[in-house]
């Protein structure tokens, strides 16, 4: 019997609205910033779940850091995070990858321009998993959404990003020498005064880690 992709568990992709923004940089950061146009694109409302990982790998183990259903499948490295998407492409037959990391600071902002996607520092427990959120990966939605409906951008799960790492300013999309892929968004294990949107880490694509994990984006157009 023919499987399509409806019979899988899947993410929700929400549609990130394109136009000239500012990356990196900011009051907490002392990276340069840069402007950059990015086109709109679709990306997963929260990380890929354990449940959903495993319809692409049915023998993947789940870590004890993340262990629910519907907990982001941690652990994986990129490799198999980039495999999951070429995976997601030829079952949905749509243009699946990883976020670059400008795609994916450019969601996780919101549409705001400061160190975090919310104006008042006071507001930072209505959004954020961090430090004080124990020894588990916690359940990401239980918080407010950023501006764009996105879920656990900061302080939930370090997240892959397609991109191979660079110095700033990042201009055009050649990949650099340095063989590292960016991780971006900080864990539940960092305190607050280390997040921030432009928050980035170098890796290499083997490396896993069970605080980190994926999510997914398809371009608005092939």
């Amino acid at each position: 019997m023919t499987r399509y992709y409806t019979h899988y568990p899947r993410t929700i992709l929400w549609l990130v609205p394109g136009g000239e923004v500012e990356v990196g940089g900011g009051e907490a950061d002392a990276r340069p910033s840069f402007r950059v146009e990015v086109p709109p694109f679709y990306i997963g409302k929260l990380p890929i779940t354990n449940q959903q990982y495993e319809a692409y790998d049915p023998g993947f183990q789940r870590s004890p850091t993340s262990p629910g259903d519907r907990d982001p499948a941690v652990g994986v490295s990129w490799d198999e995070a980039a495999a999951y998407c070429a995976w997601y492409a030829e079952v949905s037959r749509k243009p699946m990858r990883l976020p670059t990391e400008v795609e994916w600071e450019h969601a996780c902002r919101g549409g705001a321009a400061g160190r975090w996607f919310f104006d008042d520092p006071g507001d930072a427990d209505l959004y954020l998993w961090d430090g004080g959120a124990g020894d588990r990966v916690p359940i990401l939605d239980e918080k407010k959404a950023n501006g764009f409906g996105l879920y656990g951008m900061l302080g939930g799960v370090w997240e892959w990003t397609g991109s191979t790492y660079r110095p700033y300013p990042l201009t055009g999309d050649e990949p650099g020498d340095d063989p590292r892929r960016v991780l971006r968004g900080g864990s539940f294990r960092l305190g607050r005064d280390a997040l921030s949107c432009s928050l980035r880490r170098p890796e290499l694509p083997a490396a896993r880690f069970d605080d980190a994990g994926f999510r997914v984006v398809k371009s608005l157009r092939r």
